[in-house]
């Protein structure tokens, strides 16, 4: 109780300038754990390795931390007569608003990841393939706990990826308008399903059923939509970005999307601790050149429909320092994830992303997330689930074209509520994991990634009658080399 009213005092404040908050629900979204899969994976990406060069002193954050946007942005204001330190009719040289394009930005913004640009409207695409190796050799055929790369010693095309949308226009002097969607073909669609989208309140299959995940019941390729929704920026200071639908989490620091990520696999934190898409509307305040907040009331997790009527609040704050070498994000999520809108869950995630040098960057990661009445004692009595953990990266570019990175994660799984995703006291002893992951990127053009990682994971967690969480629940550790080849259309 005492760390959710933390989070309230330090964040409500903040976010009360872009949106009021309200407390809210949705409806309850337990992850696919490992014992609904039982032979399949469990519940549903760091960022690029090449070093940034160094931002104007004054440039404004910017909360999201999707690569794609990043490079929108970069691209926006590669006018040297464009300076996002003073922002603002006031900027232009006469004094005037926007007499000219060296005075504010175009709308016609161009990325080297289009390959259909007309105007503001684009396309943009990739193909994500890969093999993971196991040498366990699952008779199941899952690297159960690890989803997204969850197939042993099989080829899996991960993402088929299409995004189509308009860049709103953030000009600084006038109202801007866009909208984004998302089609994900591939393994991953089960990871980034949205119940009352892809699946029935119940979570079983819309379109993609039939297959070797959930029993039997779903498709091990299927169709998701990750995003869906409308962009409005208001020309406020220095701006203000509203997005209404459906739209990835800003929790954490691993992205959906294939091409943000360093790593193939994923940290066990974002695999069950976090939400992955909320559906619902997010402001991004710009406060000042390297302060933005964000907020918003969202539908709960991972969910398009709300049976209980309820809202969540989505909230954030990201700060960068006046090199531009620090950046912290703080971000929020809190609601009723029950049908009857009751039980709440609140998560938080801490990303501190610290440039050591030209060439060595280090990520630090922490989440916590309780949820009430989400675990059971041994007279069934409901109680509190907790989960929390901490990551850490190092990654180390060698050239423009080839890096390095290590990922070292504990996720402890109180109640084992998460991964296990059987609550009850008794059921399983033990609750930390534990994964190093030792990864190359190899970059021979914009075009292509080539991404080979080593993985160790190993836990304590042992479930009644079983020998662990590991080789279809009969090892305490796994080891599985994987690789895959990400093509940007």
């Amino acid at each position: 109780m005492k760390i959710r009213l933390i989070v309230f005092t330090s964040l409500l404040g903040a976010c009360a300038i872009a949106l009021s908050a309200s407390a809210g629900a949705a409806q309850l979204q337990v992850p696919r754990s490992v014992a609904d899969e039982v032979v399949a994976a469990g519940y549903s990406a760091a960022d690029d390795d090449v070093v940034p060069p160094p931002p104007l002193e004054e440039q404004p954050t910017t909360p999201e931390r999707s690569t794609m946007e990043s490079l929108e942005t970069s691209a926006m204001t590669d006018d040297p007569g464009y300076d996002w330190a003073t922002t603002g009719c006031d900027a232009c040289p006469t004094g005037a608003c926007c007499p000219s394009v060296s005075c504010c930005p175009s709308p016609n913004v161009w990325t080297e990841r289009d390959f259909i640009h007309r105007n503001s409207f684009y396309a943009q695409g990739w193909l994500d393939q890969g093999f993971t190796w196991n040498p366990d050799s699952p008779a199941s055929r899952f690297n159960t706990p690890l989803t997204f790369n969850d197939r042993a010693n099989e080829y899996q095309m991960n993402q088929l990826y299409l995004i189509m949308g308009r860049r709103a226009d953030s000009d600084p002097c006038r109202f801007g308008y866009g909208g984004r969607v998302d089609l994900l073909y591939g393994t991953d669609y089960y990871f980034t399903s949205a119940r009352g989208l892809e699946t029935y309140d119940d979570g079983t299959q819309h379109w993609n059923s039939i297959g070797p995940r959930a029993g039997g019941t779903a498709a091990l390729y299927g169709l998701s939509m990750p995003q869906l929704y409308a962009e409005f920026y208001l020309p406020w200071r220095y701006g203000t970005m509203v997005k209404v639908g459906h739209f990835e989490t800003i929790l954490g620091y691993e992205s959906l999307m294939a091409p943000e990520n360093f790593f193939y696999s994923h940290s066990y934190v974002m695999q069950y601790g976090e939400p992955k898409t909320y559906t619902g509307m997010l402001a991004s305040y710009q406060l000042a050149p390297r302060l933005a907040l964000q907020a918003g009331l969202t539908r709960g997790w991972d969910s398009w429909e709300d049976p209980n009527d309820r809202l969540g609040f989505l909230g954030g704050i990201s700060w960068k320092s006046r090199n531009g070498r620090t950046n912290v994000n703080l971000a929020v999520s809190t609601g009723d994830e029950n049908v009857n809108g009751q039980n709440n869950r609140t998560v938080y995630s801490l990303v501190l992303m610290q440039q050591l040098s030209s060439r060595w960057r280090y990520v630090f990661q922490n989440d916590f997330g309780i949820q009430d009445a989400g675990a059971f004692d041994a007279q069934l009595q409901p109680r509190p689930a907790r989960w929390y953990g901490i990551n850490q990266y190092l990654f180390y570019s060698m050239s423009d074209e080839a890096s390095l990175g290590f990922r070292f994660e504990w996720f402890r799984d109180e109640q084992n509520s998460r991964v296990f995703g059987i609550p009850i006291a008794g059921a399983a002893t033990g609750a930390n994991y534990y994964e190093a992951t030792f990864g190359f990127n190899w970059r021979p053009s914009p075009r292509f990634t080539l991404r080979p990682e080593v993985r160790w994971d190993w836990s304590n967690v042992v479930p009644a009658g079983d020998g662990g969480m590991y080789n279809d629940f009969t090892d305490k550790n796994q080891f599985t080399f994987a690789t895959d080849l990400i093509f940007v259309f």
